[in-house]
């Protein structure tokens, strides 16, 4: 398969881009009204990276307990325009601290404008002391600690999956992307997009530091082959996957849990993905391409393992797994194995996948090193005593 064209209706004139978006947000503000106390949008609200795949990013901040993410789509005159919506429960927000203290919260904040609010004497203030906190330095340093620790927590599912290395590489690959937001957050730039889409913010970060990231990233997760035939995979796992989870309502998990799987689900998602990933490929960018496509099949193929789990009434998480990442699947999806194994990364051998552990641990030093050389003491237990002994 080659990269093609994103589905129509599409927006395609870059040019008018932005006006369309902002009409896009308009016309989807009062349909998330009723639900919201509060609506943010990304801002800039165009994708710099790749302008012609442009989404709205919306934050809404509700009263219900836990975090959903939505999609849905609106009519503009221009075409159509894909919206993409967090659901943040305003429960977290209420301490400035430790909202200002988790990982992305604050930046979600930092990184939008304001829309629309219901009570603008409530909620204003809830929102400014987050804001105000940011760069506290017990704040920054406490949050930096929890960047860094999902990277680590992640770099230990990687050597847990050694004996399936596409799977060690994707994990391996969520580290980095962790590291990487802790990087982009000790320089206070933008840390939107680095799980799925981090290189152009890379080089702007390696620039800046002389780390040289760039090129030890590409080595320790192969991110340098033409993703295409991933694209075509991706179809197949999705249409694999959404036979085995006709169950749109799985008991027995928590409700975001049942969000993220109701969205990975979701058609219309997967038309988004896909629209962006032959985007990428088109420019040439086949590093994001392949994180990007590696990222959200994953998401996929977490659905019939949270099904199973549920069935077996372990409460899951939607993307923590319990088990290995091919025994899962052997139980609960084998029919998509072989393509998750060509989009994870292909013919990786275990012993590659043990030279790109070890190349990550060097990466994780080097971002640590320049998190400590600006007088960040960042709370976090080093991945890197445990993994040197397999280094050797």
């Amino acid at each position: 398969m080659t990269a093609e064209e994103p589905a129509k209706p599409f927006v395609h004139d870059v040019s008018g881009l932005e006006a369309g978006l902002l009409e896009a947000v308009a016309k989807a503000a009062p349909l998330l009204e009723p639900e919201s106390l509060c609506l943010l949008r990304r801002n800039p609200i165009a994708d710099e990276e790749c302008p012609e795949v442009s989404d709205v990013d919306i934050v809404s901040i509700w009263e219900r307990p836990e975090e959903c993410p939505e999609r849905m789509t609106v009519e503009v005159p221009s075409g159509r325009v894909f919206v993409d919506i967090l659901w943040v429960p305003v429960s977290k927000m209420l301490d400035p601290v430790d909202a200002a203290s988790y990982k992305i919260l604050v930046h979600l904040l930092l990184e939008s404008e304001t829309v629309w609010m219901r009570t603008p004497e409530l909620i204003n203030p809830i929102i400014e002391n987050i804001k105000l906190n940011a760069y506290e330095k017990p704040v920054w340093e406490r949050r930096l600690g929890q960047q860094l620790q999902f990277g680590d927590a992640a770099f230990q599912e990687a050597r847990k999956n050694l004996d399936f290395p596409p799977a060690a590489l994707f994990f391996l690959q969520t580290a980095h992307a962790y590291y990487l937001m802790a990087l982009a957050d000790c320089l206070k730039e933008s840390t939107m997009g680095l799980v799925s889409r981090p290189m152009q913010k890379l080089r702007t970060m390696a620039g800046r530091t002389g780390s040289g990231l760039e090129p030890l990233i590409g080595a320790n997760l192969h991110l340098g082959s033409d993703p295409s035939a991933s694209v075509e995979a991706l179809e197949r796992v999705h249409r694999r996957v959404s036979a085995r989870c006709s169950d749109r309502n799985p008991k027995g998990v928590s409700g975001r849990t049942q969000a993220h799987y109701v969205y990975s689900l979701s058609p219309l998602e997967l038309e988004y993905r896909k629209a962006v990933a032959n985007a990428l490929i088109r420019r040439g960018d086949m590093a994001n391409a392949n994180f990007y496509i590696r990222f959200w099949a994953y998401s996929l193929s977490r659905c019939p393992v949270v099904l199973e789990d549920a069935r077996l009434g372990r409460n899951p998480s939607f993307y923590v797994p319990f088990a290995g990442f091919r025994e899962s699947l052997r139980v609960a999806c084998p029919e998509i194995v072989e393509d998750m194994e060509l989009i994870l990364g292909g013919q990786v051998t275990k012993a590659e996948a043990e030279e790109s552990v070890a190349g990550t641990v060097e990466f994780r030093r080097r971002v640590t090193d320049q998190i400590l050389g600006r007088g960040l003491s960042p709370a976090s237990r080093s991945v890197l005593a445990g993994a040197e002994g397999m280094e050797s």
